[in-house]
Formats: structure tokens, C-alpha cells, sequence
């Protein structure tokens, strides 16, 4: 079958996403914005209570991340940052992160593993290309800290990928659209 090339009054006549971020997308990307700010503050918590041991380092790196992901997202929201953790979600999750760090190492792969599928959810709900590309590039970075919590909780870091390439049990935490 021979493809029609497109010409380019086609292309100019063709609707492109939108650059900047739709009024859902804002909604969207505050949402992602309170869940990295959630995340950071759990592993904050986490550090307060002592867990980490000689992985101190490592678990204020992941802390750090997050904070820059949050710090992006305020980027391009610029006023429309919530700035703020969800509250209920950390209330949910904060047991996890206390002074053992092995318990600590297992709730943060969980947590890591619920954004991955979270981002993943509101990527494709998203609309503006901005948005979207900064959401991917979160999305990147929270696989990698799957695969280093999997190692620090004595998991296989590749037990992660039959999670996601079958029916996985880790809900996204994203508004539907």
C-alpha cells in the first residue's frame, strides 16, 4: 500500500496539541504536583525518625527528587501550583515510613511503584505537549527509584517488570478525566 504524502497545506490545516497546559491539564498537574510533594515529605519523615542507616544519603536523594519534581511542576503551573502535600495521602501512608529501614525501603518501592502507574494514568489524560513531556520525564526517574528500592528492600530490582507488563495490583492514584 503506498502512503498519500501529506502536503504542506495538510500539515497547516492538521490540529496540533496544544503547547501549554489545558484548564484539565492544570488540574491534572497540581494533582501530580501534591503527590510529589506527598512523596517528599513521607521520605522526610522517614529521615526524622532515623530510618536509613547507610542509606541516609540515598534516602535524602529521593526526598531531593522529589522536591525538584514538585519544584518543575510549579514551573509550569506558575499560580495555579497548589503547593501543597495531600494531606490524606501521606495521613495513609506515613506508617510505612518510620525509623526501620528495611519497612521503610519496602513502603517507599510501593509508593515509587503507585506513581509509575499514577504518571503513566495522567499522561494520558493530558493534553498540552509541555505538560505531558514533564510529566515523562518524572515518569523516568520514578522507575529508576523503583528498581533502587527493590535492591535496598532486598527485592530483585526486574520484579517490577512483570508488574507492569502484566495485570498489575498498584491502582493509579490520578482524577479521572
Amino acid at each position: 500500500m503506498s502512503k498519500t504524502p501529506v502536503s504542506k497545506t495538510n500539515r497547516l490545516t492538521e490540529s496540533a496539541p496544544p503547547r501549554r497546559p489545558t484548564a484539565a491539564d492544570i488540574e491534572l498537574l497540581g494533582f501530580a504536583q501534591s503527590a510529589e510533594l506527598t512523596a517528599r515529605d513521607l521520605y522526610e519523615a522517614a529521615l526524622a525518625a532515623g530510618a536509613g542507616g547507610d542509606h541516609v544519603a540515598s534516602i535524602a536523594a529521593l526526598a531531593a527528587h522529589h522536591d525538584a519534581y514538585a519544584q518543575s511542576l510549579s514551573a509550569l503551573l506558575g499560580t495555579d501550583a497548589p503547593q501543597a502535600r495531600n494531606d490524606e495521602l501521606f495521613a495513609s501512608l506515613k506508617s510505612g515510613f518510620g525509623s526501620d529501614t528495611e519497612s521503610t525501603a519496602l513502603a517507599a518501592h510501593e509508593l515509587e511503584n503507585t506513581l509509575v502507574v499514577t504518571h503513566t494514568d495522567l499522561l494520558a489524560q493530558l493534553d498540552g505537549t509541555e505538560g505531558a513531556a514533564l510529566v515523562a520525564s518524572i515518569l523516568i526517574g520514578e522507575s529508576r527509584h523503583c528498581a533502587a528500592l527493590a535492591a535496598l528492600a532486598g527485592k530483585s530490582p526486574t520484579s517490577d517488570i512483570d508488574l507492569f507488563l502484566t495485570t498489575s495490583d498498584v491502582e493509579s492514584l490520578a482524577p479521572q478525566a
